[in-house]
């Protein structure tokens, strides 16, 4: 899932050093999808200050699903029990396949369906962000269904809430059943729609 990477080597004052050069998609590896993905006007990643990005109820659930499968509004009940979550971490145990089905994990991953995007957007404004532990949110076999997703998750009227931040290729180790806070460290660059980014969890 890695991008072009270029290794000059540089010689200077008798001893060498390496120098690399890396092109690459910025929604490849773990990344974080701001509003400038799916709208012209919508705001940068670069544009989010560093508080923005640190999320203190992260709400994990586990949510199995195999090949294609959508998440539906009746996989995610857990949520109904909670008044306000900032963050929504959905574990699918996908991502078993990323490293030994690259094709599959690629190209036939579960994906969140746009009326369960719809429902999250309506009955928990507080959510700022979503996780996923699949290479994206949307579906690859469907791709206008994907557009949906994204587009409701991303936009910024129509909803109470504040438009939700996307991170996707995340693991989710399976160690972790609840975080206490969850900070986004992401690549800063100015103009950028989003960008790769480490996700830190603080269990307490």
């Amino acid at each position: 899932m890695g991008g072009n990477i270029k290794v000059n080597v540089v010689v200077f004052g008798g001893s060498g050093f390496f120098d690399s050069h890396v092109a690459d998609s910025n929604h490849t590896g773990t990344h974080i999808a701001a509003l400038r993905h799916f709208s012209e006007s919508g705001r940068t990643i670069c544009e989010y200050s560093l508080d923005e990005l640190i999320f203190k109820k992260p709400f994990l659930m586990d949510c199995p699903k195999g090949l294609e499968e959508a998440i539906e509004i009746n996989d995610l009940t857990a949520l109904s029990d909670l008044t306000d979550p900032d963050m929504l971490l959905i574990r699918t145990g996908f991502l078993k396949c990323r490293n030994q089905e690259t094709y599959t994990y690629g190209h036939k991953n579960p994906y969140l369906s746009p009326n369960a995007a719809r429902w999250i957007r309506d009955k928990f404004p507080y959510i700022k962000a979503i996780g996923i532990d699949c290479i994206s949110i949307s579906s690859y076999a469907n791709r206008e269904m994907g557009r949906k997703t994204h587009r409701v998750l991303l936009k910024e009227d129509g909803f109470k809430g504040l438009s939700v931040l996307i991170i996707e290729d995340l693991y989710i180790p399976y160690e972790i059943s609840k975080l206490d806070e969850l900070m986004v460290s992401s690549i800063y660059i100015e103009g950028i729609d989003s960008a790769r980014c480490t996700v830190i969890g603080v269990v307490k």
